[in-house]
Parts: structure tokens; sequence; C-alpha cells
């Protein structure tokens, strides 16, 4: 665990987390943690994953590389380890649930094209997604925050096959969509004959999920986008902390002020009219 603290201090500095942004190998390293069977080690990896992909959204696609990299070595279907967890394997716990599930919505939500989102999501729905979820969402016991990120990911989906009407779609799907304006209808693999929109519906914090199927894909490919700056980094899915004080640079990320630097507008500046 050592190594792992000493790594999470690291990503708190700017030059620290560009050392891990330019070390694909470390990215490959946590993942390879996910696969542990210490319930604790998965847990560190999962939250330094979940930091690294929060950071800036041009850190996606190297997530799904180190993945693609390690699986492809291993001779499994990308995203295996992930999935595992998931499968509770290990008997993991539903903290560790929530923390997976997070890692895979925020990788979802930062990729800019339809091509790589369904690159992942295939790769998911091949190694069993749908039954998994389906087993969580079916069960009565099922903690709420888990819950919330079943439906994340579904919700996620059915946006992307266009299953549902939103007037005010988000940015990242429509840039998808742009992006992938190419080609014709690509599709997630899910079955038109699925009942999972019952089982969603019948929670009150869950959106409805998609029903339709189609392209098969090959194994995660890595898209490239530029960088953009996303939420601070945070110990907990969902949560902001600062870095601690007394450190180098604070926090990689800008202050929140940073994002309203462009905005100059002065309602003085306007001349009166002559007379």
């Amino acid at each position: 665990m050592k190594a792992e603290e000493a790594l999470s201090q690291i990503m708190l500095f700017v030059d620290g987390m560009n050392g891990v942004i330019n070390h694909n190998e470390t990215v490959q390293w946590l993942y390879t943690l996910t696969g542990s069977l210490s319930r604790l080690l998965v847990k560190t990896a999962l939250k330094l994953l979940i930091v690294f992909v929060e950071y800036s959204e041009s850190n996606s696609p190297l997530v799904i590389n180190a993945v693609n990299r390690v699986d492809t070595k291993r001779g499994v279907k990308p995203w295996t380890n992930i999935m595992e967890v998931l499968e509770e394997k290990n008997s993991a716990d539903t903290e560790l649930l929530i923390f997976t599930m997070t890692l895979i919505n925020k990788t979802l939500a930062a990729l800019p094209d339809q091509d790589s989102f369904y690159d992942v999501t295939d790769c998911l729905e091949q190694l069993g997604m749908e039954t998994i979820i389906r087993k969580h969402m079916s069960n009565k016991g099922t903690e709420p925050d888990l819950r919330a990120q079943f439906s994340t990911y579904e919700t996620a989906l059915r946006h992307e096959d266009s299953d549902i009407d939103d007037s005010t779609p988000p940015l990242r799907k429509e840039r998808r969509k742009m992006a992938a304006s190419d080609q014709e209808g690509r599709r997630s693999r899910r079955s038109s004959s699925q009942n999972l929109p019952d089982l969603l519906s019948s929670s009150p914090t869950s959106p409805a999920v998609l029903s339709p199927s189609s392209t098969i894909s090959t194994p995660c490919v890595t898209p490239t986008l530029g960088s953009r700056a996303s939420s601070p980094l945070s110990s907990e899915p969902g949560s902001s902390a600062s870095s601690p004080s007394g450190s180098r640079k604070s926090s990689p990320l800008p202050p929140h002020a940073a994002a309203n630097s462009d905005v100059s507008t002065d309602p003085d500046t306007k001349t009166p009219p002559s007379p």
C-alpha cells in the first residue's frame, strides 16, 4: 500500500499528475491492481483512476489505452478486471461496486465521439454488464448510490442511441454525434427484447433504460481529444477536495474563478447617442 499512498500524494501536484499522464505504464499498473485479491488494494486503485479521469477529459482515452494494453497481454477481453469486480468474484462490497461504476461512467462521459463510446460499452456488454445491472436493479436491497450509478450508465446508453427525447441533451452527446455524423446509425449491443426498462422505472431515482441492438465492435480503441479541465481531485466519487495545506501548487485544477476569466462585459461601456 505504500506505493499507492505515495502515488496518491504525487497526483495532488500538477507536476506529479502530468508525470502520470505522460507515463501510461503507471495507469496500466493501477488498472492491474483492480484485479487484486485485496479489496483494499482494489479500492485504492479505483479511487486513483477516478481522480485521474476527473482531472482532465483527455485522460479518459489514456485509461482506455491502459486497459486495452493490460488485458491484451493477458489474452482476455478489455475491462475484464473491472467486470470481475462487478461480478463480485472476490466478495466485493457495495462501496467497491459504486467506485467501479463511477469509474466507468466518468470514463464514458469524457469520450468525444460515438465510436469511442460504443467501443467501451460493447466490451462491457459482451462481458455481461446487462446481466449484472438486471441482478442489482431487481434486488430491493440494492443501495441507492449503486442504483444511481447503474441508472447513469443505462441513461448514457439510451441517450447515445437516441432512444429518449431530451430537449436539452448533454453537450458531450452532441459532440459525439457531430464527430460520428459520417456514420449511419451505430447503436449499442443491447437486445430490443430486454425487460430492463421495467426494472429501472420501478426505482424512484432511476431513469429508464435503452432497448436497441446492433454493431459488434472490436476491442476498445484509444481516441484522441483535446484537454479540458474537469472537476477537482477527490478521494471519493462525486466529492471534491483541494490538495493538502502546504502543498506546493495546491490543486492540479485551476480555481473555479478561472472558468469565468474570459468574461469581461461592462454594462457601462456603451456611449450614449449624440443629440
